[in-house]
């Protein structure tokens, strides 16, 4: 079946983001913030039929929509940044010599870190890390794209990305190709100032981590 995909819409009479659900060009449904809940809308299809959703899929777009209609739901709480400053290299001492190393080197780069310690690297930093990952032997298999505003995480639908590359199950092989398809990537997100970006590094023992 084709994968859902959502698109962050402002739209008259609502006071938050609304979120659009789409199966390639037909519009599926939309969710949106109601009181004191998110609310998810389903409508027939074109013929009045219903739509055959696969749950995993919809289950996925549903919980980012629901992330993103929620208000203040990527606020940072007080102090968080605080906490988050104090983590470092030491954390990962039972860790991947490699994910030790570009831990200790990007923490301190990170543009927001929340309270369980995930941080947000700006634009130039992300390319850094992706080309630092290459040298390590580190692959970049996730990223997210989020808008900085006043300490405030704003997740952008548009900008995510997954590594994918069937077949390649030999890592000296998988590694680069992850890494440049990520590189591409993201040259290709907007170059704002507000734009920070998430990351998920594999290991070559097969394990990933939250940089």
């Amino acid at each position: 079946m084709i994968p859902l995909s959502i698109t962050e819409t402002d739209r008259e009479g609502f006071d938050e983001p609304v979120v659009e659900l789409w199966r390639a060009d037909d519009f599926v449904g939309m969710v949106f913030w109601d009181d004191d809940a998110a609310v998810a809308q389903v409508f027939p299809d074109d013929s009045g039929d219903v739509y055959d959703l696969p749950l995993s899929d919809l289950v996925r777009v549903l919980d980012l929509a629901e992330q993103i209609v929620t208000p203040d739901s990527f606020l940072s709480e007080e102090g968080e940044d605080e906490v988050g400053a104090e983590a470092t290299a030491a954390d990962w001492e039972d860790e991947h010599p490699a994910t030790v190393a570009l831990v200790g080197e990007f923490d301190p780069l990170a543009a927001h870190r929340t309270a369980d310690g995930e941080s947000f690297f700006a634009r130039p930093v992300a390319l850094e890390l992706i080309g630092r990952c290459d040298q390590l032997d580190l692959a970049v298999v996730e990223m997210d794209g989020f808008d900085l505003v006043r300490e405030e995480l704003r997740p952008r639908a548009r900008l995510m990305h997954a590594v994918r590359l069937v077949g390649m199950d030999d890592w000296p092989v998988f590694r680069p190709g992850a890494n440049a398809l990520a590189v591409d990537k993201l040259e290709g997100w907007p170059e704002r100032e507000t734009l920070v970006v998430a990351f998920v590094v594999q290991q070559p023992d097969g394990e990933t981590f939250v940089a």
